[in-house]
C-alpha cells in the first residue's frame, strides 16, 4: 500500500462516521387522517344525528386541516338528511375530531337510505384514497305512508245496483270481521320465496289504506302478507270496484284474487279462481285479469288477457281501480272502468263451469316465484301495495 492510500483509509472512516451524527433531525412524516367507521341508525328522535369520528394516526406537532362534504346517493339532500360541509381543524396534540349530520325525522315508510361524507384537501397530513370517506345509512322504521291520493276512483253507486260490503280500511287496524290470513313459507304451489306472516309490520292500515308490505329481513330472506275473507265475506255475482296503488320492481307479484268457498272441500283448481288483477313487478305497466279452473288430477287450464298503461307510466304512480262484472255465466275484467276481457262458458273447453257460486277474496304481495322471477339488486325494499277500497254492487 503506498503511502497515499495508506493515510485515506482512517479520513474516510472519520468522514463516514461524522456523516452518521445521531442528533440530526429525520424529516417527519406527516400524520394520516381517516373516519373511524362507517354509521347507520334507525330514522328516531334519539338517533337524529349521525356522529363521524375523523382520527389521526398520531398527535401533529403543528395545527392541521381538512374539508368536508355530504354527498347523497339513496337519502335526498332536505328530505332525509341536512347537508353539511365545512373544515375540520386539529390543533397540535389533537388525534380525534367529529362531524355531525343532521337526520330529518318522518313517519313515513321509506327503504333504507343512504348518504356519504366525504374528506379532502388536507394539510399538514395525508389522506389514503380507500379511507377518504365514510356511509352513513338511515334504516327504516317507520310504517306511515306518504300516499299521493291521485288516479281513477270509481263511481260511489251503479244503476240498478246496490252496495252490499265493503270494506273502507277507515279503522285504525284491520277489521278482523272481514279478514284472516294465510301463513307460512311453502312456495304455494310456484316455488315463491317469501313467509306469510300475520305481523303488523306486513300489513296494517295507515292513512285509511290497507297497506300490505314485503320486507327483505336478511339477505334473500323475505316476508309479506297474504289477506283473505274465506268464511267472512263470500259472495256470488255483482260489481267489485278495488283501489289500488301497487309495487313495480323485479321479483314482486302483488294480487287481487278470489276463490271458490268450496276450496277447503274440492281443492284448487276444480274451487275455480278470479284474478281481478295481478302485475309482474319487471313489467311495471302491465296488468292481467284471469281465470283458473279444472279437475284436481292435472287437468289445470287458464284464459285471461293483459291491459298497459301509456308509457312512462307505471302502477305504482298513482291509484288504478280494478273491476269485474259479474253475472250468471259471464265475467268481465275493467280498468278504470273500461272493460278489456270477457269469459264464458264456451271458454271452458269442455269443462265444468266453476263461476256460478260464491267466491271469497284474497289480497297479497308474492316475492318471487315462476311467473316474476326473483328479486335483483335493483328492487328496493320495502315494497308495499297500497289498499283503498274494495267494494261490491249487487
Amino acid at each position: 500500500m503506498n503511502r497515499f492510500n495508506h493515510l485515506l483509509v482512517p479520513i474516510l472512516f472519520l468522514f463516514a462516521f461524522s456523516s452518521c451524527d445521531p442528533d440530526e433531525d429525520e424529516p417527519e412524516i406527516a400524520p394520516e387522517i381517516k373516519f373511524e367507521s362507517d354509521k347507520a341508525a334507525f330514522e328516531s328522535e334519539n338517533t337524529s344525528t349521525m356522529e363521524f369520528k375523523v382520527k389521526l394516526d398520531k398527535a401533529g406537532t403543528t395545527s392541521l386541516t381538512v374539508d368536508y362534504e355530504t354527498v347523497a346517493i339513496s337519502a335526498e339532500e332536505d328530505l332525509d338528511f341536512l347537508a353539511n360541509d365545512g373544515t375540520l381543524t386539529f390543533a397540535p396534540g389533537q388525534t380525534v375530531k367529529s362531524i355531525y349530520v343532521q337526520i330529518v325525522v318522518d313517519e313515513f315508510l321509506e327503504g333504507d337510505e343512504t348518504f356519504k361524507v366525504v374528506l379532502s384537501n388536507p394539510t399538514n397530513s395525508f389522506l389514503k384514497d380507500n379511507e377518504q370517506e365514510a356511509t352513513g345509512t338511515i334504516r327504516n322504521d317507520d310504517t306511515a305512508l306518504e300516499i299521493n291520493d291521485a288516479g281513477f276512483i270509481s263511481a260511489d253507486s251503479y244503476p240498478g245496483m246496490n252496495l252490499v260490503w265493503s270494506d273502507e280500511f277507515n279503522s285504525e287496524s284491520i277489521d278482523p270481521n272481514n279478514w284472516t290470513y294465510d301463513i307460512g313459507n311453502n312456495g304455494w304451489g310456484n316455488q315463491e320465496l317469501q313467509n306469510y306472516t300475520a305481523n303488523t309490520d306486513n300489513s296494517y292500515i295507515s292513512n285509511e289504506k290497507l297497506v300490505v308490505t314485503a320486507l327483505e329481513n336478511a339477505p334473500s330472506q323475505y316476508t309479506s302478507a297474504r289477506l283473505k275473507s274465506i268464511g267472512l265475506q263470500e259472495y256470488q255475482y255483482g260489481r267489485i270496484d278495488v283501489r289500488a296503488k301497487l309495487p313495480v320492481d323485479a321479483g314482486l307479484w302483488p294480487a287481487i284474487w278470489m276463490l271458490g268457498a268450496n276450496f277447503p272441500e274440492v281443492g284448487w283448481p276444480a274451487c275455480g279462481e278470479i284474478d281481478i288483477m295481478e302485475l309482474v313487478g319487471s313489467n311495471p305497466r302491465r296488468v292481467h285479469g284471469t281465470v283458473h279452473w279444472g279437475p284436481n288430477n292435472g287437468g289445470h287450464q287458464y284464459t285471461g288477457q293483459g291491459i298497459s298503461i301509456p308509457f312512462p307510466e307505471t302502477f305504482a304512480d298513482e291509484f288504478h281501480v280494478f273491476s269485474i262484472l259479474w253475472e250468471e255465466d259471464s265475467i268481465q275484467w275493467l280498468l278504470d272502468d273500461e272493460v278489456y276481457y270477457s269469459i264464458s262458458p264456451s271458454n271452458m273447453n269442455g269443462q265444468n263451469y266453476p263461476f256460478n257460486q260464491p267466491f271469497f277474496f284474497i289480497i297479497n304481495v308474492a316475492v318471487g316465484g315462476q311467473w316474476p322471477g326473483n328479486p335483483t339488486t335493483e328492487t328496493t325494499f320495502p315494497e308495499f301495495m297500497a289498499v283503498d277500497y274494495v267494494r261490491v254492487f249487487q
